[in-house]
């Protein structure tokens, strides 16, 4: 798998540039991504509050963490572009990876349910108890076509965003091997190395 990475890294045009800055820009989009679902699943928890169905509040919780989670792993990858650490990179790669799996199936979970049809009468309870809630609330509780496909949007943006980042970062590590250099580790020396000589005047 590693050997197949490398070399599609090298034939692809963008082997001549350097991945930092994509990497960067990648976990920051992934970061804003990962704020607005939070905001969104954690208003939408609190205003539909019993209004929605049981399945629908395991839908949302499952949102929530994954993309807390996510802003989590994403500052490693800001910090390790940031001060060119090829173990932070890593770890940002893995933790993404593993979000982006959990991320897809909580996300499946949560469009089935969105898109799933509950039935007349369920459709028409629902209405009824959303029928005083704000347009976005409302538009989730009674299941729009409208929220139905901008959330499949926001979804796949944020996958592709991922993914992206999962490549990049794979490249950009190993930019930082082929450099011999760690950011993190040399600055660790430099101060260890600081600290011995003036301790020594």
């Amino acid at each position: 798998m590693s050997a197949w990475f490398q070399l599609s890294l090298k034939s692809s045009p963008l082997s001549g540039m350097s991945s930092r800055q994509p990497v960067l820009y990648l976990a920051l989009a992934e970061l804003l991504f990962s704020i607005v679902f939070l905001i969104l699943g954690i208003f939408l928890l609190y205003t539909l509050g019993e209004r929605i169905l049981d399945v629908d509040a395991v839908a949302l919780n499952l949102h929530i963490f994954a993309y807390f989670f996510l802003g989590l792993a994403t500052t490693l990858g800001i910090s390790g572009a940031f001060f060119r650490s090829r173990s932070l990179v890593t770890m940002f790669c893995s933790l993404t990876l593993a979000q982006l799996v959990f991320g897809i199936g909580s996300g499946v979970y949560c469009l089935a349910i969105l898109f799933d049809d509950p039935g007349e009468l369920v459709t028409q309870a629902l209405h009824h108890k959303c029928a005083s809630m704000d347009h976005i609330s409302r538009g989730f509780c009674e299941r729009t076509s409208t929220m139905q496909y901008l959330t499949l949007t926001f979804f796949v943006q944020l996958w592709f965003a991922q993914i992206a980042g999962i490549f990049f970062s794979q490249a950009y590590v190993q930019e930082l091997i082929d450099e011999g250099g760690d950011g993190m580790k040399e600055m660790d020396y430099e101060y260890e190395y600081g600290y011995a000589y003036y301790g020594d005047c």
